[in-house]
């Protein structure tokens, strides 16, 4: 019923909640956290206890909840922490390849920023899609890989309208957001990581900085890592900290991490036109 992106994974549905028993590392009313176990309260939607990068229970919290709306949230925290508990990454990122490559590129930004509709509209431009909200990354013979998960785009209405897609055709997301539903183009492979992309989009308190491309280096790269990583806490929280560490390493030294700056007056198209232009004179 329930499915994760791990061959080893088990799911179960249980009938009584238990929280971790002390001593934590990380407690706040809805996050209980030690080495290698997690519990999540989403209020209203269910509890879960996520063990060891192997094991998810399960404890809706209303009777007859829609398997949908479970299986949406199992694919934002818990996901995350599994992968922490594994020893990868989780970036808040958007993974896309495009035909001809066998590498792809992350796109990563802050909420409300534009990396699902600038993703979307790659997408537009005949790119595919592996991932449009958490990265899962790992390090295989020296190589960082990203791994696909999600097939679909949550749009908001107004990105919608911007993409010309037509919205009245879409599903409605699950969860707390009424987002909807774009199925992109999608890349089943797991495929070597090209480049980090960062998308920054000055707020009108922010100091003025300038549009276009920055290159990012050195420590700077470190910071970039921590903040798109999803849920930074989780990092502390999960005893994860040296993990973390050499995927930033690994990031600093062996790849080209950009920043775009855009403006407000950037539509989605002309974000993803910079975006290819970028990478195809490389």
């Amino acid at each position: 019923m329930f499915t994760l992106p791990f061959h080893d994974c088990e799911i179960n549905v249980i009938s009584q909640s238990h929280p971790l028993s002390g001593p934590l590392r990380h407690e706040q009313t809805h996050w209980q956290m030690k080495e290698n176990a997690m519990w999540i309260r989403i209020p209203s939607i269910a509890e879960f206890n996520v063990q060891n990068g192997t094991s998810v229970e399960i404890f809706p919290l209303n009777e007859g909840i829609d398997p949908l709306v479970l299986q949406h949230f199992l694919l934002s925290t818990p996901y995350a922490a599994l992968s922490l508990q594994r020893n990868e990454l989780p970036l808040h990122a958007a993974a896309l390849t495009k035909k001809g490559w066998d590498s792809a590129i992350l796109v990563c930004a802050h909420s409300g920023t534009g990396k699902s509709t600038t993703a979307a509209a790659l997408c537009q431009n005949g790119w595919s899609l592996l991932n449009d909200d958490i990265s899962r990354l790992t390090l295989e013979n020296n190589q960082l890989v990203v791994h696909p998960a999600s097939q679909s785009i949550r749009l908001w209405p107004d990105s919608c309208e911007k993409l010309a897609v037509d919205a009245p055709k879409l599903s409605l997301s699950v969860g707390l957001k009424n987002k909807l539903l774009w199925p992109a183009p999608s890349c089943q492979d797991a495929l070597p990581v090209r480049s980090i992309v960062e998308l920054v989009r000055p707020r009108k308190d922010e100091e003025v900085i300038t549009s276009g491309w920055h290159s990012v280096t050195g420590g700077e790269v470190f910071g970039l890592t921590r903040l798109h990583t999803f849920r930074p806490p989780l990092i502390s929280g999960l005893n994860k900290a040296a993990v973390h560490f050499k995927f930033a390493a690994h990031i600093a030294h062996h790849f080209p991490v950009h920043r775009l700056v855009i403006d407000t007056t950037m539509s989605p198209q002309t974000v993803a036109e910079l975006i290819e232009a970028h990478f195809c004179h490389e």
